[in-house]
């Protein structure tokens, strides 16, 4: 069957007599083929063309031949302490797999089973990306302690209660939501890839980089499935949602994570302060390549052909709000530094859990 070209599609498909009156088969593929270069895919057509691929094909695919945690060799690697910060921080976001399967399965609770074995198939493969980084953090660093970690991170930042209500207001805006963190994740895994200078250390991020891109691939299949029956999940809602999860990327989950790795969640948490020094980190290591893979990415959530039209000043407009983060993170380092890195210890520690965005 020939791919569905959307606006394309629009313009020549529903009338067969516009067909017979062009002046040859020839001229019409090559004009069908330059406008499908030129524009973005039209969603409500395309939604219409591809109904019958949506609904019948499994969101994600079985993979009886995954990974294991097991498969990389952790017993002698050589980590750089900016990036085992990093690889510490999303290991503990990691290893609440299960409260974010919880969480999507009770907004899923009605739709069939393709819906929930999907989610429960992603919810496994996201329990191996934790055990897997944790196996990394312990290996290359013996001091630290994973156990106690994860229990402060929790009784410090709780995740969305499983009430079957999404959080952002509507199943499309989280799947959106899914997409943008699957994608952007993906990048984050395929950065520390190709910042890593050991070969098994980056083999393990370049693992998780290509189960990240999968997890987008079935929470796009659930969107575009989901914006079947719904008219109104069109290009402008698409990219209010996303712009709207992209705004949250500095919010308590990450950035408590930090602090509670480099030892500074006792007391008051100053947010925005941790948000600089940990930014000042990971952004640095972006480069170009990264920021136009994660921007092909995010124009299929919103709908648009990833052209070079498109993806060019999309890319460009991406990798200047990057350094423009990175520029005001590291001038603010510099006025006022994060508290030096205190080791917390094995007792139970007294705090009041406020957290201060100053």
């Amino acid at each position: 069957m020939e791919p569905s070209h959307g606006l394309t599609d629009a313009l020549i498909d529903p009338n067969p007599r516009i067909t017979k009156n062009c002046t040859g088969e020839r001229e019409l593929r090559f004009l069908k083929w330059l406008i499908s270069r030129a524009f973005p895919v039209n969603l409500a057509v395309r939604q219409i063309v591809d109904v019958k691929e949506h609904v019948p094909e499994a969101f994600i695919k079985p993979s009886p031949n995954h990974w294991k945690p097991d498969d990389f060799d952790f017993s002698s690697i050589s980590v750089d302490e900016s990036l085992l910060h990093i690889t510490k921080t999303i290991c503990l976001l990691e290893s609440r797999c299960d409260d974010y399967a919880e969480y999507l399965l009770a907004i899923f609770r009605d739709r069939d089973e393709n819906w929930t074995s999907a989610i429960r198939r992603w919810n496994a493969e996201e329990c191996q990306h934790g055990v897997t980084l944790r196996k990394l953090c312990e290996s290359r660093d013996k001091e630290f302690n994973f156990g106690d970690s994860m229990s402060e991170y929790e009784s410090l930042v709780s995740y969305h209660a499983p009430t079957g209500e999404s959080v952002r207001g509507s199943v499309a805006a989280e799947l959106v939501s899914r997409c943008v963190v699957e994608a952007l994740a993906s990048t984050l895994y395929r950065v520390l890839a190709d910042t890593a200078t050991d070969s098994n250390v980056s083999a393990a991020y370049s693992a998780l980089a290509q189960d990240e891109a999968k997890h987008y691939g079935m929470f796009l299949k659930m969107l575009n499935a989901e914006a079947i029956g719904d008219p109104r999940i069109g290009f402008l809602a698409r990219c209010s949602f996303a712009l709207k999860r992209m705004l949250e990327l500095e919010d308590a989950q990450i950035m408590i994570a930090s602090c509670v790795v480099a030892g500074r969640a006792n007391g008051r948490i100053k947010q925005r302060r941790e948000s600089n020094w940990y930014l000042a980190k990971l952004y640095r290591l972006y480069r170009w390549n990264h920021l136009r893979y994660a921007v092909r990415m995010l124009l299929r959530v919103v709908g648009l052909r990833a052209t070079d039209l498109i993806a060019w000043p999309a890319t460009m407009l991406f990798w200047l709000a990057v350094k423009l983060r990175l520029m005001l993170a590291s001038i603010a380092n510099r006025v006022a530094p994060a508290e030096t890195k205190k080791h917390p210890t094995n007792n139970a520690v007294n705090r009041s859990g406020e957290v201060d965005r100053i």
